[in-house]
C-alpha cells in the first residue's frame, strides 16, 4: 500500500509537467521556495528615476540590521536605467548608474562584507548606447559590437542584439560572466516578451539557453514580462524564477487581488494574469512546481496596504505558494510594518523550501482557489485560507477528504499568525474570515505519513476520494 501511494504521488507530479519539458536544474530551483530580499523598486517607481547611491547605502545598512537575521540576505537594483555611460573595454556595465561614485564590484564586495548577496537588473540582450558608440570587439572575438545589433531598439539608449548574428552568443555569455565576477548572484532580466515579439521565438530560445549555460549555479535567473506561451514551455527549461503577474506599481490591495481580476490574456503577448493572486492560482500547476521553477508575483509594499489583515494576507500568500518575498518598502517608508516580515513561524516555510498548491487552479472557482495546502518534511500539513472578497465568508478544510488524514483526527492545529495551539480536532476546521484576511495553519496528524508533493490536477489527473 505504501509503495502504491508513492507511485501514485509521483504519477500525479509528472502529470503536472507539460509533455517533453525539462526544467532548469539549479541549486535555486532545487531549494523549492524563492529568495528573501530587498529591492529598490519603490523609490524608482515613486520618483520616476534611479535611486541615488546614498539612499541605496542607507537601505542596505537598514536591511542588514533589521532583516538579515530573519533570512533576507540580498539587496537588488531595479530599472530606470537612464544613465548607462560607465562601461568597461568590452562594453559591459561597471556601474548601476553613471552618477554613482562606486561600481558594481564595490557594491558586491560591500554586500558580501555585510553577509548579504547582490541582485541586479539588466537584460543581456541589451547593448548600451555607450558600448555601441565605443564599438570595441566583443570579448574573445574579432567581431565589433555593432555587428550583433538587431534591426530594432528597446529604447533610444539600449539596442537589442540579434541572436542569429555571429558574436551574439559571446556577448550574452560575456555579460553574464562579467556580472558574476562583480559579485552579482541574481539577475532580473526584464522585457523578455518584447524580444520574442520583435525577433521571434527561435532567436529568443537561443538567448535563454546561452544565459542558463553561463549562469549555472552561480547566478539565479529571474525572468520578468516573458510571454510564457504554450504553458511557459520555453521559459521553464531555462529560468529559475518567472514573473506570473503584472508590475506591483504603487502597491495596495488592487495589485494583490483586484487588478483585472478574473481576466486572462490569451494573446501570447504580455502577462497572462494581472493580479498577483490570480497569477499564483493560474500558474501553480505549471511554473509553481517544486524543484522546477519559482513563481514570482513581484514586490511587496506593506506600507501601501490599508490594514494589518491585508499585510498578513500578502506575506502569507507568498510563503504558502513558495514565492519570493521582495521587500521594496524603504527604511524611511516602512512605518510600523516591519513586524509582518519577521514572523519566524511562517518564515520557516521558506526555510524548509515549502511550495503549496491551491485546491483549484481555476481563477473563477473562488472558494477552492483560495484554499491552499501542502506538506512539510516532518509530515505536518500547512493550510492557507484566503478571503479575497469584500464580505465575511466561511472557509475550512476537511482533514480526511482534502488532506488524506486517516479518520480525520489531528493532534493539533496551530495558528501561525496568532502563535497559538488550537488543540486536537476531528473532521474539519472552519473559520469565518473578514474581508481581505487569511488563516495559515500548521496541522499535525495523529500518525506519521509519507511526505507527498501536492500535485494540481492537470492533463486529466483526478483524485479518488
Amino acid at each position: 500500500m505504501k509503495h502504491r501511494f508513492k507511485f501514485l504521488t509521483l504519477l500525479l507530479v509528472l502529470l503536472t509537467i507539460p509533455a517533453g519539458i525539462f526544467a532548469r536544474e539549479s541549486k535555486f530551483t532545487k531549494r523549492g521556495s524563492g529568495p528573501l530580499f530587498w529591492n529598490m523598486y519603490q523609490y524608482n517607481f515613486r520618483y520616476g528615476t534611479s535611486m541615488p547611491e546614498d539612499v541605496w547605502k542607507k537601505n542596505i545598512d537598514w536591511l542588514a540590521e533589521e532583516f538579515l537575521p530573519y533570512g533576507y540576505d540580498m539587496a537588488a537594483t531595479d530599472g530606470w536605467l537612464f544613465n548607462l555611460n560607465s562601461i568597461d573595454q568590452y562594453g559591459y556595465l561597471t556601474k548601476y548608474d553613471s552618477s554613482w561614485t562606486y561600481g558594481l564590484k564595490y557594491w558586491g564586495d560591500y554586500l558580501k562584507s555585510k553577509g548579504m548577496r547582490f541582485g541586479f537588473y539588466f537584460n543581456p540582450l541589451w547593448i548600451p548606447k555607450a558600448a555601441y558608440v565605443q564599438n570595441n570587439n566583443i570579448k574573445g572575438t574579432s567581431i565589433p559590437i555593432t555587428d550583433v545589433v538587431g534591426t530594432t531598439k528597446f529604447e533610444d539608449h539600449l539596442y537589442w542584439i540579434d541572436t542569429d548574428k555571429p558574436g551574439a552568443e559571446q556577448w550574452v555569455k560575456g555579460c553574464i560572466r562579467t556580472m558574476i565576477d562583480q559579485g552579482i548572484e541574481l539577475l532580473k532580466i526584464d522585457f523578455l516578451g518584447y524580444y520574442e515579439r520583435d525577433y521571434g521565438t527561435n532567436r529568443y530560445i537561443k538567448a535563454l539557453k546561452w544565459m542558463a549555460e553561463e549562469a549555472g549555479d552561480e547566478m539565479l535567473l529571474s525572468y520578468s514580462v516573458p510571454n510564457c506561451r504554450n504553458d511557459a514551455r520555453n521559459e521553464i527549461i531555462y529560468a529559475d524564477m518567472i514573473r506570473i503577474s503584472s508590475d506591483c506599481d504603487g502597491g495596495g490591495w488592487w495589485f494583490i487581488s483586484d487588478k483585472e481580476r478574473g481576466q486572462i490574456n490569451e494573446s501570447g503577448q504580455g502577462d497572462k494574469y494581472r493580479s498577483a493572486f490570480d497569477g499564483l492560482i493560474g500558474w501553480a500547476d505549471i511554473i509553481g512546481v517544486k524543484g522546477q521553477t519559482i513563481m514570482d508575483p513581484d514586490f511587496v509594499q506593506l506600507n501601501t496596504l490599508a490594514s494589518d489583515a491585508e499585510r498578513e494576507f500578502h506575506i502569507s500568500m507568498l510563503l504558502v505558494s513558495g514565492s519570493p518575498i521582495g521587500i521594496t518598502d524603504q527604511y524611511n517608508t516602512i512605518g510600523d510594518c516591519a513586524k509582518f516580515y519577521k514572523n519566524t513561524e511562517i518564515l520557516e516555510l521558506n526555510k524548509l523550501g515549502f511550495v503549496g498548491k491551491p485546491l483549484s487552479t481555476s481563477i473563477w472557482d473562488k472558494q477552492n482557489s483560495s484554499r491552499w495546502i501542502g506538506q512539510l518534511p516532518d509530515g505536518d500539513w500547512i493550510v492557507g485560507l484566503f478571503n479575497r472578497e469584500s464580505t465575511v465568508l466561511e472557509y475550512g478544510i476537511d482533514f480526511e477528504k482534502e488532506l488524506g488524514i486517516k479518520g480525520g483526527k489531528v493532534k493539533n492545529v496551530r495558528d501561525l499568525w496568532l502563535h497559538q495551539d488550537l488543540g486536537a480536532m476531528s473532521g474539519r476546521y472552519s473559520v469565518r474570515l473578514e474581508p481581505h484576511s487569511c488563516k495559515v495553519l500548521r496541522i499535525k496528524p495523529n500518525s506519521k505519513r509519507y511526505k507527498a508533493a501536492v500535485a494540481s490536477l492537470k492533463n486529466g489527473a483526478v483524485i479518488n476520494r
